[in-house]
């Protein structure tokens, strides 16, 4: 989070460089270095949100023979009744427009 500060900052004072130097408050050449610390900043910010995507686990979501197999498991074990199983089981298929 602290990088990401750093980023806007660093865009925002070279930003207000540039403008600066086409005021004429400041020379070109300082207008310039405002230039490349904007940049600077805005290369920093633009890399962040892709490390921080890259660093999220994917979860992939269960095949429905997964979960009828997870609801197997749960009324073998005496979790869940016949009934239960097959009312869920019901609702998995027909989630998945009739394929398992």
């Amino acid at each position: 989070m602290r990088v990401h500060k750093i980023s806007w900052l660093l865009y925002i004072v070279g930003s207000l460089m540039v403008f600066g130097s086409w005021g004429g408050i400041i020379s070109t050449g300082w207008g310039w270095v405002g230039w490349l610390i904007g940049m600077t900043g805005w290369a920093i910010g633009s890399a962040l949100p892709r490390q921080a995507a890259a660093s999220r686990p994917v979860i992939q979501p269960l095949s429905a023979a997964d979960e009828i197999a997870k609801l197997e498991a749960l009324r073998k074990d005496g979790v869940i009744t016949d009934i239960e199983f097959q009312r869920e089981k019901t609702n998995i298929i027909s989630r998945r427009g009739g394929y398992v």
